[in-house]
């Protein structure tokens, strides 16, 4: 499971997000060698950690995080398009719609990369394909963003089809290239399958989901569970409410969530009503 983080629930993410900021200053500042990035109060931040930014982030068991991306629309402005633009050539299509979503920040944190065994580095391809299905519910058609040319190697032997849209340049901390993923559902479905999952990776959490389980925790150990078949009888699951959070985990119209509303709303009616 993948945490859809954006202005509507971020009230529940207070302790996660800072976690977030304080991985990006480790990976970014710390480990990449930015130094030209803000940190604040001992975590990363720019101009575009604003209302509009969603950001997608995995946990372990315990809520630890594991790994963050960030998407932001580009409507009104873009990093790659407005303060890089020498890396998109020319006779590209533009960078920056209602149909483009930039993509950066993306991280694994230290604990997350020693854990050896199958799988390992599956979370990354998890939180693009959770980025990839709210794009898609969206309307949204394309990812752009900036790669570093020393993970290049990598981003080619994965599942995700990425273009350089310009000639690679040299900048203070080595050498970066403007990139541009096009998005589909066959994409979608070719990294659910690299990953072994069939069903929707990101689950956008609400007050709903808390006064169900009660907190962070408990959700993602629900909606987990929740995606697991059970083939036997005596399960310590509670079937109805793994049934509601199956369907709401597979809710692209908002449905589940109205009728939960609405079933809440008439419980809480007094009996003469």
């Amino acid at each position: 499971m993948i945490h859809i983080v954006t202005s509507e629930n971020r009230h529940l993410y207070g302790p996660q997000l800072w976690a977030m900021h304080e991985q990006r200053r480790e990976q970014c500042v710390e480990k990449n060698g930015w130094v030209d990035l803000v940190v604040l109060d001992g975590g990363e931040v720019d101009d575009y950690d604003d209302l509009a930014a969603i950001y997608l982030l995995g946990f372990d068991d315990d809520m630890r995080l594991e790994v963050g991306l960030r998407l932001h629309p580009t409507d009104e402005r873009c990093m790659l398009a407005d303060k890089y633009p020498q890396l998109i050539a020319p006779g590209e299509s533009p960078k920056k719609g209602p149909d483009v979503w930039e993509a950066t920040r993306l991280f694994t944190t230290e604990a997350y990369r020693a854990k050896k065994g199958p799988g390992r580095g599956a979370r990354v391809f998890e939180a693009w394909a959770a980025a990839m299905e709210l794009a898609l519910v969206n309307g949204v058609e394309r990812f752009v963003g900036m790669i570093d040319m020393s993970l290049y190697p990598g981003i080619m032997n994965s599942p995700i089809d990425t273009r350089l849209v310009g000639l690679p340049r040299p900048y203070a901390f080595g050498v970066v290239a403007g990139s541009e993923i096009a998005l589909s559902q066959a994409l979608l479905e070719r990294v659910r399958e690299a990953l072994g999952i069939e069903g929707p990776v990101g689950y956008h959490v609400d007050e709903l989901d808390l006064r169900a389980f009660g907190n962070l925790t408990a959700v993602q150990h629900q909606v987990i569970r929740a995606q697991i078949p059970q083939f036997h009888p005596g399960s310590p699951r509670d079937e109805a409410l793994a049934a509601e959070t199956l369907y709401r985990l597979n809710d692209v119209a908002s449905l589940a969530r109205r009728i939960w509303a609405d079933r809440d709303a008439h419980a809480e009616q007094p009996l003469n009503a």
